[in-house]
């Protein structure tokens, strides 16, 4: 048994529709990516959602993780038949691009009530999704960190952003209510770290939603695009004098194989920030979600994964989900976190889900407090 609670998240979620039995084709002409089936398929959305849960998600991110504002106003809406030759080439004005971008939230609502897993009262918990504002860009930039305009890559540009897009949802009560926690994800710069904590504590969290921040260290140096360090970047999350303490901090959308490195400074940052002798109940989660590239690197102007030389000649690697579950073990026994919520991102699907399950096999009974509130 866990000397911590180990909780599962989903796995990813664009590539998974991208791959049978789904085949989602998301348009070149726009940067809504998986968000732009809000608009087309919300039900092959629906089916993504359950098909994580059965696996044995604990917790599900909801369909927005490049979704925003500007880029649904940017995105033409569908001709229906007969439609008259005036709406050609109309895009959605600003409220109907808040009301898609919202009705991601009951979408993954419904694949957790609807659950049937065997789990007693346990019900799988909805994360919104909030990806870095390089997620929303066309070609993306949260693995480069080269947003522009040039104050977005400032904390005062990136906090006004995202406080806009979070408002999206916190301004519609019946939305808000039913999102369990939040997540930022996949970010690149130490500045948006600043932006993401003080947009939490500017909301107050009066109704103290669990959050996490999480980073993406594509470096061979094990540092973010910007440069900073897994230390700094812990530091940073943790620290009250840069706004709000999150929930949890986290790695995401990084190669697993730099994973169990990158704990480990994550630890020994979390140790100096808290202090070894901080009660466990004060202490963070942890929120891990590798890729399953296997050593690929997405290509953000081709749209392509490409593998190195070096990588093909190696032959088979471990599989994905007995690594994770292996790092993820060695976590907990160290004991430094007050919990681990672990999952996949790019190019992992719910079947790794299942088989990670499968190989942690902890005890369902471990408290976790992602509540509805």
């Amino acid at each position: 048994m866990s000397p911590i609670p180990i909780r599962l998240l989903d796995a990813g979620l664009g590539t998974t529709l991208e791959s049978p039995p789904f085949n989602a084709v998301f348009p070149n002409e726009t940067c809504l990516w998986s968000s732009h089936l809000l608009i087309t398929s919300p039900d092959v959305l629906s089916r993504v959602h359950k098909a994580f849960v059965e696996a044995g998600a604990d917790v599900l991110l909801t369909a927005t993780y490049q979704a925003s504002l500007h880029g649904f106003m940017a995105t033409t809406k569908p001709l229906e038949p007969d439609s008259p030759d005036e709406r050609a080439n109309s895009t959605y004005s600003r409220q109907e691009a808040a009301d898609l971008i919202r009705s991601a939230v009951p979408l993954a609502r419904q694949a957790t009530v609807a659950s049937c897993r065997g789990d007693g009262d346990y019900t799988p918990k909805v994360a919104l999704s909030l990806g870095s504002y390089g997620a929303t860009m066309q070609p993306s930039t949260e693995y480069s960190g080269e947003h522009k305009p040039e104050s977005m890559r400032r904390a005062e540009g990136l906090y006004n952003w995202h406080e806009e897009r979070l408002r999206v949802f916190k301004d519609d009560e019946a939305t808000w209510n039913s999102v369990n926690c939040v997540s930022f994800e996949t970010l690149p710069l130490l500045q948006e770290i600043y932006a993401t904590k003080h947009v939490m504590a500017t909301h107050d969290n009066k109704d103290g939603k669990e959050w996490w921040i999480s980073c993406v260290f594509p470096n061979d140096d094990l540092t973010m695009p910007d440069g900073t360090t897994a230390e700094q970047a812990a530091c940073a999350m943790l620290s009250l004098e840069e706004g709000e303490r999150p929930w949890g901090i986290g790695i995401n959308c990084t190669d697993i194989k730099k994973l169990d490195k990158l704990i480990h400074l994550y630890e020994s940052a979390a140790m100096k920030a808290l202090g070894r002798d901080c009660p466990k109940a004060f202490r963070p989660w942890l929120v891990i979600y590798p890729d399953g590239a296997q050593g690929s690197v997405y290509n953000t102007k081709t749209g392509e994964w490409e593998t190195k030389p070096e990588l093909k000649a190696q032959g088979p690697q471990i599989p994905w989900h007995e690594e994770l579950a292996e790092i993820v073990t060695s976590s907990a026994e160290r004991g430094l976190w007050q919990g681990i919520l672990a999952g996949g991102c790019c190019k992992t699907t719910a079947e790794d889900i299942k088989r990670l399950r499968s190989k942690l096999a902890f005890d369902q009974s471990d408290a976790f407090h992602l509540e509805t509130r």
